[in-house]
Formats: C-alpha cells, structure tokens, sequence
C-alpha cells in the first residue's frame, strides 16, 4: 500500500472532529518563539528528536461543512513553524469540499493542537509543507550523508494502533502525546520507489503502522535521514492466498527532502558528515586527551633523557677531574712521605757521627 494513514469510522470522525474544530486556534495568530535547530552533537539526540514529531490530522468537509473523513499522520518540523509530513496525509477524501490540517506538538514541545495549511506538496515524492507560525517544536536537522547498511535508524511517529491498544479516547488523542518509536536498520537503498517511481528511498526494518506516514526516520545522532511514506500491506496472490510481507519499510531519501525543501525556499539545517554518536564522540575525544597527555608524557621523559645525559656527561667530566685530583693528591702524599724519610735518614746520619776528642802534645811529665 502506498502510505501508512490512520482513519476513523464515520462516528469517530464526527466526534473527532466536532472536538478539534471547536477547541483548536486559528493558525492566524501571534508566533511564539521558535526553539532554536537540535544539535546533531546531542547527548540524548533521540529525546530531542521526539521533541520535533508532530501528530497532523486532516479533517474532510462536504459542501454543507459536515466531515465526511477523518485521517491521522505524522510529521516534523524542519524550520521554525515549518512541517513536513506526506501528501497522502493531507490531501483528504476524494469526494471533499473542504480539507482542514491540524497539528498537535510533542508533549515537552510546548503548545497544543492548532491549524496549519498545506504551502506546498510534491505528489511524486508523496511530500507535504505545513505552515504552523505558533508551532514551538524545535526543528530536526537533516543528514546530507546516509549511514551504510545495517547501520541502527529509528522511526518516530503517531500510530493508530498504538492508540487504539491504549484505548485512548478522542480527547486524548488531540491532546499532546510522547511519539512512538521503533529501532531497526538499513536493509536496502533504492533509487526506485515502490510503484516503480524514480525516488530515491530507504528499505529500512524499524517497523511503521497507518498513523507514521510522514514521520522521520532518524540516524543514531537523532538527524533526517528519511521520511516514512510506504509499508508493505497485505496482498492477494494469484493462487487466492493472503500474503503479509514482514518488514517492508520505506521512506523517502533525505536528498530528496532536501530537493522538496530547497524549492519551497525553506532554510532547513542540513549536517555533512558521517554520524558520530555522542558516546563515541566523547570516547574519541577522551582518546584524543589521553593521546596528548601521552605525547605530553612522552616530550616530558625526552627532556629527562636529555638532562639525564647531560647530567652523566657532567658526572663524567667530574669524575675524571676527581680522578686526576686524587692521582695528584697521591703523588703529593707520596712526595711528602719521601721527604720526611729524607729528613729522618739525614738526622740518623748526623746522629751516628763519633763526638771530636780534644788532643794536646804530648810532653815530659813534670817531674
């Protein structure tokens, strides 16, 4: 099936709508301040994403103003007071005369449901632009490099089902809610749209129910990487058996939304480069520090290396200086040493000479 709406039964469509016509504001009115565009560089990048998903219901009038059909899709913001959704979401019942868009924030967004109108549509890319001046939801920004293949994506968005398990009721259901969000990965990139349209798309396996037309599929660092359009729906087969392909997801290529955006003259944040998570981001960053602090270690111990070799150097030097001391050192000792024996010897010798007799001549003895 093309597309993935929600529809209401024909009371729940006159309930409904008797409830959002009555309770929303005109879009006509003084814009709030816009947040400003999400950081790729997030820590919680899939939290603030959700912030940008908007619930859209289109609400299709007959020519004396009853509703006559009642569907529900998804969106997002792409610039202040500016959403993305399908086509197919907005474009009401055949047999309309009238065709009122509302949409309805993220819970932590701000605001409640209020009017939009369609500014511009691409039937071929099945894309819608939705003007909500008064819109608070912060815009996504959008990758200009798709992750590879089995790379984790989620899809994010408002599914029927997911209210009806709930059983939430029709006031509920207008009022702010948290968006659904389902984890899978890139199966398959195709230039080739389901139909057989040239359109680039993602085959992706984040599971998307009637409700997520229109919602983002987002990479790991919470940026657009697509736009949920398609899902594989029950088929006929010539044998008469019902088959039920499982995990048949596809969104529209970001490159095409880009396309889409750029002739509406809109500014969206477009992100180049591959997606680097916050967790590895600061890994990589706390490995970056402990490199430097390493080349710093190491500069460190080079200047030690070099003082310690200049400082043996010095030892060296000092050491043969020493030497060359205590070799004349030695030499004076033992030139003092010989000296006192000289002196010793010299005084022995003075020493052991006989003392002189005195001699007188000899003569007569008087007598």
């Amino acid at each position: 099936m093309r597309g993935a709406v929600q529809r209401l039964g024909w009371a729940a469509t006159v309930a409904f709508s008797a409830v959002i016509l009555t309770s929303v504001p005109s879009a006509a009115q003084p814009a709030a301040p816009a947040s400003a565009p999400l950081s790729p560089a997030s820590a919680d990048p899939l939290r603030d994403a959700e912030r940008s998903v908007v619930r859209v219901v289109t609400v299709s009038l007959d020519a004396t103003g009853e509703p006559v059909d009642l569907q529900t899709g998804s969106g997002f913001a792409v610039a202040p007071g500016v959403v993305v959704t399908n086509h197919h979401v907005v474009q009401g019942a055949a047999q309309a005369v009238e065709v009122d868009t509302f949409v309805i924030p993220e819970q932590d967004a701000g605001g409640q449901a209020q009017r939009a109108t369609v500014s511009q549509t691409w039937s071929d890319a099945d894309l819608a632009l939705l003007s909500a001046p008064s819109l608070s939801s912060p815009a996504l920004s959008i990758a200009q490099a798709l992750p590879g293949k089995e790379a984790t994506i989620r899809a994010l968005g408002y599914p029927g089902v997911t209210d009806e398990v709930r059983n939430m009721s029709l006031t509920e259901i207008l009022r702010p809610q948290e968006p659904y969000v389902t984890s899978g990965s890139v199966a398959l990139f195709s230039t080739i749209a389901p139909g057989g349209s040239r359109i680039a798309t993602i085959f992706h396996t984040a599971a998307i129910n009637p409700g997520n037309s229109g919602g983002p599929l987002i990479d790991a660092c919470g940026r657009v990487i697509g736009v949920n359009t398609w899902g594989a729906g029950s088929q006929l087969g010539d044998d008469g058996q019902v088959s039920s392909p499982q995990g048949q997801f596809i969104a529209t290529q970001a490159s095409v939304l880009q396309r889409f955006l750029a002739d509406a003259q809109v500014r969206a944040t477009l992100v180049s480069g591959a997606c680097v998570p916050a967790a590895l981001q600061v890994l990589d960053d706390r490995l970056k520090g402990d490199e430097t602090a390493i080349a710093a270690e190491k500069d460190q111990l080079g200047q030690l290396q070099t003082a310690l070799a200049a400082s043996d150097g010095k030892v060296k030097q000092l050491s043969g200086i020493l030497s060359l001391v205590a070799i004349v050192l030695g030499l004076l000792i033992v030139a003092l040493i010989a000296a006192a024996l000289l002196r010793r010897r010299g005084a022995a010798r003075r020493s052991a000479k006989p003392a002189a007799v005195s001699t007188a001549p000899v003569g007569d003895s008087p007598g």
